[in-house]
């Protein structure tokens, strides 16, 4: 197999076919929760010290727009004092992969990619992430500690809204262009992150942000085949499965 340039692309010829691969992504953006790991930080932290109810029913005012994001979390995380650093961290080295992410992350990384993650949850667990993925940069919330004790304060440094900003601070400090910055997502939370990329993936979404991403799928293997079919990631079996003899 041959490689040329061509029009800003490269051209991978095999057997007389060609197929276009696009300008190398330089920067990829994750959402944490619920689109690499299964985990819900604040969710598990509740069960702990009995606040589950409590947790979830702040959560859902926030879904019905009774409160904004911010003040849910704040509120959230009162109800959380007293747990012990002890315990956080142990949930946090506890990640549950969402099936291919852990692949599809080296992939894009291979690609030449840089891999962020960026999450409402806890410093931790941003910390345990970013071991498991090999990224390389987080951005998370603080919890503020005494004496290894958390106090319900916490610093906020990632919302919805901060989402968008952390993206184009880093785009402009890496100098990426929209158009080569893919972010991942899965609710109506990241379409601050979403919109500042130029392409957009959407992972156990429940149909949610449907006309603000190119892809919806519960399917990271789905994903990475759309990938390949854009011209974002090369072939993964460095061949064009189409042409009759490779197969």
């Amino acid at each position: 197999m041959a490689r040329v340039v061509a029009d800003g692309a490269t051209m991978a010829i095999n057997r007389g076919r060609a197929w276009t691969v696009r300008i190398p992504l330089k920067l990829v953006i994750f959402d944490l929760e619920n689109t690499l790991v299964w985990n819900e930080f604040l969710p598990e932290l509740a069960d702990l010290v009995g606040k589950t109810s409590e947790v979830m029913e702040i959560t859902r005012q926030g879904i019905d727009g009774h409160i904004d994001w911010e003040e849910g979390f704040r509120r959230r995380a009162r109800l959380l004092a007293g747990i012990r650093q002890s315990d956080v961290l142990r949930l946090a080295r506890a990640l549950r992969p969402v099936p291919g992410a852990v692949e599809i992350v080296r992939r894009l990384r291979e690609a030449g990619a840089r891999i962020v993650l960026v999450t409402g949850g806890p410093r931790e667990v941003a910390e345990s992430a970013m071991a498991l993925f090999d990224t390389d940069i987080a951005f998370a919330n603080e919890f503020v500690y005494d004496s290894g004790v958390f106090t319900g304060d916490v610093v906020v440094r990632v919302s919805p809204r901060l989402k968008g900003e952390i993206v184009r601070e880093l785009a402009r400090k890496w100098a990426v262009a929209r158009d080569e910055i893919l972010a991942f997502g899965d609710g109506r939370m990241d379409l601050p992150l979403l919109a500042e990329a130029g392409t957009r993936l959407g992972i156990n979404t429940n149909g949610k942000l449907g006309g603000h991403v190119h892809l919806e799928t519960t399917d990271y293997a789905e994903a990475e085949r759309w990938l390949e079919a854009s011209g974002w990631l090369p072939r993964s079996t460095g061949f064009d499965p189409t042409v009759q003899g490779n197969r």
